[in-house]
């Protein structure tokens, strides 16, 4: 008996999610809707601080992420596997976007932009090896990726419900181009301090090759995180809210 009364308030919650009025909306007739998109996205961004529960959009400022895999790369560079846990992603929030289309016939949103920074403070775990040196360890973890140019593709299917169309985002395309990449992995070797900073110094020293050989895994990952962020908004808010 108790499910029924939690079912109607979670279908009464979809029905009534807005966008909060520090948002900007569109009109899908606007003569210049991808302008419209673009300011409407980049103000989005600007409110990353906060925590917006009634669109199912959390805070992203930082971006917690509970795990993170980045497979080992196919060049032979990086011969490890990366397992991140207990994630936080600073920056996301500052990207400024040069280009946004949210195209309704071909059902994708697209987007082209810069971030200036991106931290990641993970607690990581290695083994393996990077450039033929053996690499193991567990602990904290920190990589920057800075003055990155993004490009971002994702599909999505449109979903009826009560009335309204809600969208399903199903594939994502996502590149990122930094001009720089920093990484620091605390207590190699069991803290053994010299080893680590000696490998630390060859990851940074090396950081293009490194980067270039799991390029693929960052994207794929992140990607999927930003697809997860807007099924979450997208679920709750309905295209005729979103596009009135």
């Amino acid at each position: 008996m108790k499910i029924v009364p939690a079912l109607l308030l979670l279908v009464v919650y979809s029905q009534a999610a807005k966008f909060p009025p520090n948002f900007k909306k569109c009109n899908r007739k606007e003569p210049d809707l991808d302008k419209c998109m673009k300011e409407a996205a980049q103000i989005g961004l600007a409110q990353g601080f906060k925590h917006y529960p009634q669109i199912g959009l959390a805070s992203f400022e930082p971006l917690e992420v509970s795990e993170l895999k980045i497979g080992a790369g196919s060049q032979s560079v990086v011969n490890v596997e990366q397992n991140f846990k207990n994630c936080k992603f600073y920056g996301i929030n500052g990207a400024k976007i040069d280009e946004f289309k949210f195209d309704l016939e071909g059902k994708f949103v697209k987007g082209k932009g810069v971030i200036p920074e991106i931290k990641m403070l993970c607690d990581y775990e290695l083994n393996g090896k990077v450039l033929l040196l053996p690499i193991v360890g567990t602990g904290p973890s920190t990589v920057i990726l800075r003055n990155i140019n993004v490009t971002l593709l994702f599909d999505y299917v449109e979903v009826p419900k009560n009335g309204k169309t809600y969208l399903r985002f199903t594939a994502n395309e996502l590149t990122l181009d930094p001009d720089f990449v920093y990484f620091n992995f605390e207590n190699l070797f069991n803290g053994d301090k010299q080893l680590g900073d000696g490998i630390n110094n060859v990851l940074n020293e090396n950081y293009k090759e490194v980067y270039a050989d799991v390029k693929p895994g960052y994207e794929k990952g992140l990607g999927l995180i930003l697809e997860q962020i807007l099924n979450n908004v997208f679920s709750k808010v309905s295209l005729e809210e979103a596009l009135d």
